[in-house]
């Protein structure tokens, strides 16, 4: 369109006036959505073994080198769940009330405030590998709650495992149960003799509401009763039965199931489909058939 000149003092503007628009140029090549083209490492990665990693990462299940590093911090103080929680949410959901360092346990550190599922899909693929890999953090022999330097322990190929399983693989807690956190934020109060924790309420409702219980029967007689037995009792599992595991943590039974339990001859891969991992719960959440 052209623009009309304009007066100026009663005068016409000396300058030439503005011609047409001209036409729109072509467009520019398509772009690219984030995070980008994933790297060959990343495509050719084992989530299901990035899961054993975040479990105990020095395992052969988890293709490490089978011997647990010689420290004098303890294996919390190194594991990616005591810190991040079987579930990536942290301090939030399931371990909200689980107690470190700053609310006098010694032999754990703090859970961490960072909600690592998000972080993992706000990242891009490399900044997700540098942020495991943490090139000048603590030594894994340091008992304190800052993140480790997993350089020199990790090879690359296991960061990947574990970027590729915290992108894919991880399942949404409300898929196999409802969870409620309820209750003050945990802190140590001094006002008492000794010193007391206070800590939320972490409840567990509706595990395996959104299961096929006969499915479930069926998964379980095929993946878990050679060993956990046909009612799931033939295996202690500190202190409870694999149904007792299911209706009281199911926030770390289905990570187990799904990832293995590395070093006991559990291996990864057991039960990997969330749907499978939906019936199993329905199943096992039934107390009769499973004490």
């Amino acid at each position: 369109m052209r623009r009309l000149c304009a007066p100026l003092l009663g005068l016409l503007v000396l300058a030439g006036c503005e011609g047409d628009v001209g036409p729109a140029g072509p467009a520019g090549p398509a772009g690219e959505d984030f995070p980008g083209p994933a790297p060959q490492e990343y495509t050719n990665a084992d989530g299901i073994i990035g899961g054993a990693s975040y479990s105990k990462w020095w395992t052969t299940d988890a293709a490490g080198s089978g011997t647990q590093p010689a420290t004098t911090a303890s294996a919390d103080y190194y594991r990616c769940k005591a810190c991040h929680a079987w579930d990536g949410l942290g301090n939030s959901a399931s371990y909200a009330n689980r107690t470190g360092q700053s609310t006098l346990n010694p032999n754990r550190p703090d859970v961490s405030s960072v909600n690592l599922r998000s972080a993992a899909t706000a990242k891009s693929f490399q900044a997700l590998f540098d942020l495991v890999r943490h090139v000048g953090a603590r030594d894994i022999d340091a008992s304190d709650n800052t993140h480790a330097d997993f350089s020199s322990r990790l090879t690359d190929g296991q960061v990947w495992n574990l970027v590729k399983f915290m992108r894919e693989e991880w399942v949404a807690p409300n898929l196999l149960y409802d969870i409620s956190v309820s209750g003050p934020t945990m802190y140590v109060d001094y006002n008492q003799t000794p010193a007391v924790v206070v800590a939320p309420t972490v409840t567990y409702s509706n595990v395996g509401v959104l299961g096929n219980e006969s499915n479930g029967q069926s998964i379980v007689a095929n993946s878990c009763a050679g060993c956990h037995g046909v009612d799931g009792t033939g295996i202690d599992i500190g202190g409870r039965t694999l149904g007792e595991l299911i209706r009281q943590k199911p926030n770390e039974a289905w990570f187990k199931a799904k990832f293995g339990e590395p070093g006991t001859g559990m291996g990864p891969g057991l039960v990997i489909a969330t749907s499978d991992l939906q019936d199993m719960y329905a199943a096992l959440a039934n107390s009769t058939n499973f004490p």
